[in-house]
């Protein structure tokens, strides 16, 4: 019973510091990448998980996929 209840304080704590603890995870991720791949490509995969998260995102909520595309690369009229 003991693990449990330091498990829930883990968790509690985690929820109560989210930011920082996920600007840590994003850090250390971008340091792995920067390391692995090079400044270029650590940018490049980098802007390329922001487009994903940003569609992925939009279709969370609800939105159209021809209206996502629509927004991100609007007709010229």
């Amino acid at each position: 019973m003991n693990k449990f209840d330091d498990l829930i304080q883990t968790f509690s704590l985690l929820s109560k510091y989210k930011g920082r603890f996920l600007g840590a995870i994003i850090g250390f991720l971008v340091s792995l990448l920067i390391i692995n791949f090079g400044i270029i490509l650590a940018i490049f995969i980098s802007i390329c998980i922001g487009i994903g998260y940003y569609i992925g995102f939009r279709y969370d909520n609800k939105q159209d996929f021809k209206d996502i595309i629509n927004d991100i690369f609007p007709h010229n009229e």
